[in-house]
């Protein structure tokens, strides 16, 4: 009996250890892990109070005034993380989440049903914020520029205001590397839309591939965004082609600076 048992325990640890969330190497002090769709609603909050805040487009577009549209955006974000491909930085003290890298794999064939699903959105403020990102995906063109039909893309990186100057951020971006390259993916790419969060970008390797600049970006010969904030000039595409034993050739990625709508 008492084998049996012995074996039955063993057998709900090794089911624990399955179920239990990969972790990933933080050059921060916390905790990086997938994102498990218990902690979804954890991490959207952490989102809705601080990213929808804070995030050039988002308040200079006054999103949180449009209830429809964060709800739309909450939804949206939360299709993508059903990709199970997204991570968090948690606290090592509490376990709470702290940051947040939503992630999808973009493929070059699904790219049409994105850009289908996003004229859907029925909040005004969203669909401004989504123009432009989808005008900056189009105009990189980044699987030409990375020469491969997908690649590993990050759409919102959000960490809490407290944790900011703290390295978490550049530990999230290490970690999607991580991941990326755990899925055998050519290339990885980010959406960074302020100055703080391109220049760490930056300090990981990507390179920009392609930006629109707020003043620039018009609709009805209007500025959208027109007070980003301090120091944010642009939404940019930045990435950089991963080298594996999979992927050994390495080449720099040619970067494209246009305004164009």
């Amino acid at each position: 009996m008492d084998f049996i048992d012995e074996k039955d325990e063993l057998a709900l640890e090794a089911e624990a250890r399955l179920k239990a969330p990969l972790e990933w190497e933080s050059t921060a002090k916390c905790k990086i892990i997938d994102l498990k769709e218990s902690q979804y609603d954890e991490a959207l909050r952490l989102i809705k109070h601080h990213f929808f805040r804070e995030e050039p487009m988002c308040k200079a577009s006054s999103l949180l005034e449009d209830p429809t549209s964060v709800n739309d955006y909450l939804e949206l974000i939360r299709t993508w993380m059903n990709d199970t491909t997204s991570i968090v930085a948690v606290s090592l003290k509490s376990g709470r989440v702290i940051g947040v890298a939503v992630t999808r794999v973009n493929s070059r064939i699904e790219k049409t049903d994105t850009y289908q699903r996003v004229q859907v959105l029925k909040g005004e403020t969203l669909r401004k914020i989504m123009h432009l990102q989808n005008t900056l995906m189009q105009q990189t063109n980044a699987h030409e520029k990375f020469k491969h039909s997908k690649y590993f893309c990050i759409y919102i990186l959000c960490v809490h205001p407290s944790y900011q100057e703290k390295s978490v951020e550049v530990a999230l971006l290490n970690a999607c590397v991580q991941v990326a390259l755990s899925l055998k993916m050519p290339a990885i790419g980010g959406i960074f839309t302020c100055g703080v969060s391109q220049t760490r970008a930056r300090s990981v390797g990507f390179q920009l591939l392609s930006e629109i600049r707020y003043g620039l970006w018009l609709v009805n010969e209007q500025v959208v965004f027109d007070d980003p904030g301090r120091g944010n000039y642009s939404a940019a595409l930045m990435g950089k082609v991963l080298k594996s034993e999979n992927n050994p050739k390495h080449h720099k990625v040619p970067s494209v600076d246009t305004d164009k709508k």
